[in-house]
């Protein structure tokens, strides 16, 4: 019995992964409130009643998919792939680095960006669930950019410098509208973020 059990979870796990991707595909061309069920489930390949067996309703397809790609998609995950720097004078080519990076996700995943920061500010459970990992991401930058410091007291510091970092990003996206130079913009806003780290020493 034992050895059909693993394939078993191991298929689970596939499927349900495919309805996260599907659903997170979906919200992007029509945004969460215009998507049913039917049409994630019909874009993971699989029957509704395949994916009710995973999830109980739409929010509670809603919630995990923003757990999933928080992870797995857009998170900061990918960012620790970026070296943190041991020398202070490289602090400025590391801040570049992630930027460039923040860039591409906002840009990638921008459709799906805007619809969950609406939903945000209108549904208490996705509040409650971007206030969660808010806090656990933030926990691993503020932790990150305190080894980078070695400033042990540099939370409000960090909170304010990945705020300026994502401001910057929604300026590029609406960049058709101010006409900005990109390039001039991103060391601007490495300067801010440095200053911003700097301020404690």
């Amino acid at each position: 019995m034992e050895n059909t059990a693993k394939p078993v979870q191991a298929r689970s796990q596939r499927t349900r992964e495919k309805l996260l991707r599907a659903a997170l595909a979906m919200y992007a061309k029509k945004g969460y409130h215009n998507t049913t069920v039917d049409e994630i489930a019909g874009e993971a390949e699989v029957s509704t009643g395949i994916a009710y067996r995973y999830f109980r309703n739409k929010k509670d397809m809603l919630l995990s998919a923003i757990a999933y790609s928080t992870d797995n998609i857009i998170g900061i995950a990918h960012i620790d792939n970026i070296p943190v720097p041991e020398d202070a004078a490289d602090i400025r080519a590391y801040i570049t680095a992630v930027l460039v990076r923040f860039e591409e996700l906002h840009r990638v995943h921008r459709s799906i960006h805007e619809e969950l920061e609406g939903l945000r500010h209108t549904d208490e459970d996705v509040r409650s669930l971007y206030n969660e990992i808010t806090r656990d991401k933030m926990a691993a930058v503020t932790e990150r950019l305190g080894q980078m410091t070695g400033d042990g007291n540099i939370r409000e510091r960090a909170y304010l410098a990945v705020g300026i970092m994502e401001q910057h990003c929604h300026m590029l996206l609406d960049n058709d509208m101010h006409g900005l130079d990109a390039d001039v913009l991103r060391d601007m806003t490495a300067s801010a973020v440095i200053s911003v780290l700097d301020n404690g020493r």
